[in-house]
């Protein structure tokens, strides 16, 4: 009887480390915002939007300790819109005919913001699955409105769906680098495949290739990026991206510049095939919040010389960790051939006519878990 009680007492206490080396968490974001928006030449809208502030999303992700050092890890993330309770497209392949559309009213959610299991130790991370491109992460952490939301900048102009993220991907990461925020010399490197029959006469088209290098810490982050899908009908499209932050007492200043860009001219963007844009902004701390601010830039080697300017800012109030109230101005000026609405996604708002400009206002709220 005695050993049978130690025998129990000694698979407790294992179980009881084993939990302690291995946990799951859920999170997410909810964020609407009541907007007034306005192309020029197109009338205007007053709509509900999701993502404002911070985009929509729940996730789940989990971690075990495998002793030595290493470890193993997941996650999956859900986008969706908050307006309606639907969810948002995913890719499969890094191509045009791989995307899985939201249909409104039947399409339930995907983990289209990121599907990954990795492995990690000392000597860094390996992540499989869908998960962010190399380029994403400088026009995400050096833009002060992260990358369109909440009228964020109009850099993100390309002819893939590789902008953002990639499935079928294979990532590494250098040590402290699991995270957006690298410390010391970090490197992120990706491959990622289209999938394609070796007998397709495309076979190459959505493979997916990309290069991280940069340096983090206190008070301030540079790094320079470069992501290229293969696309034979546009001569691959390569999205390159650079920048840091400077924290000081007052607020964080940002700078970013970068070019989207085709082997071809592309008959959509008005038979450009190269958009260099660059932007400046800041985080101004004030009170229990923040305003963001922002001057964006995009041109486009197209007949007419096309280009676009923007100017956005706001103010974010914290009511807790947790919780915020917000509202953004912007404005934006297009030229040429540009129609760019000062939203992006598909709440964007009314398109200008090309050329003219499209300006907006909203108020929100957005609470995390």
């Amino acid at each position: 009887m005695h050993k049978n009680i130690l025998a129990l007492a000694a698979l407790w206490g294992s179980a009881a480390a084993f939990a302690q080396s291995s946990s799951v968490t859920l999170y997410g974001g909810i964020d609407l915002a009541l907007a007034y928006y306005r192309g020029d030449g197109t009338g205007s809208r007053i709509q509900l939007v999701p993502g404002g502030n911070q985009n929509n999303r729940i996730g789940i992700r989990g971690r075990e300790d495998l002793g030595g050092g290493l470890y193993a890890a997941f996650e999956l993330e859900a986008g969706f819109n908050a307006d309606n309770g639907t969810g948002l497209p995913t890719n499969t392949n890094n191509q045009a005919n791989g995307t899985v559309l939201a249909t409104p009213g039947t399409q339930g959610l995907t983990f289209n913001r990121r599907s990954i299991v990795s492995l990690g130790g000392d000597w860094g991370e390996v992540r499989l699955g869908r998960d962010y491109v190399p380029s994403f992460w400088p026009i995400y952490l050096y833009d002060p409105f992260r990358t369109g939301v909440g009228f964020g900048g109009v850099t993100i102009q390309g002819t893939t769906v590789t902008n953002l993220r990639a499935s079928n991907s294979i990532g590494y990461f250098t040590p402290a680098c699991g995270t957006p925020g690298c410390l010391n010399f970090f490197g992120q490197a990706m491959y990622a495949a289209g999938e394609n029959q070796s007998s397709a006469a495309a076979n190459s088209d959505g493979r997916t290739m990309g290069l991280r290098l940069g340096y983090g810490g206190e008070p301030w982050e540079v790094s320079i990026a470069t992501t290229k899908t293969r696309a034979a009908a546009v001569g691959d499209f390569t999205q390159s991206s650079g920048g840091g932050s400077y924290g000081a007492k007052f607020g964080r200043l940002m700078a970013l510049v970068g070019v989207n860009r085709t082997g071809l001219p592309v008959a959509v963007l008005n038979n450009g095939n190269r958009a260099p844009f660059w932007q400046v902004g800041a985080m101004i701390y004030a009170g229990p919040g923040y305003f963001p601010v922002a001057y964006t830039h995009v041109g486009r080697n197209d007949a007419q010389n096309s280009s676009a300017s923007k100017i956005a800012f706001g103010y974010v109030y914290n009511l807790s960790k947790r919780t915020a109230l917000y509202t953004t101005y912007a404005h934006i000026e297009n030229k040429g051939a540009l129609a760019i609405p000062v939203n992006v996604g598909a709440d964007a708002g009314p398109t200008p006519l090309p050329g003219h400009p499209a300006s907006g206002i909203d108020i929100g709220m957005r609470h995390t878990f």
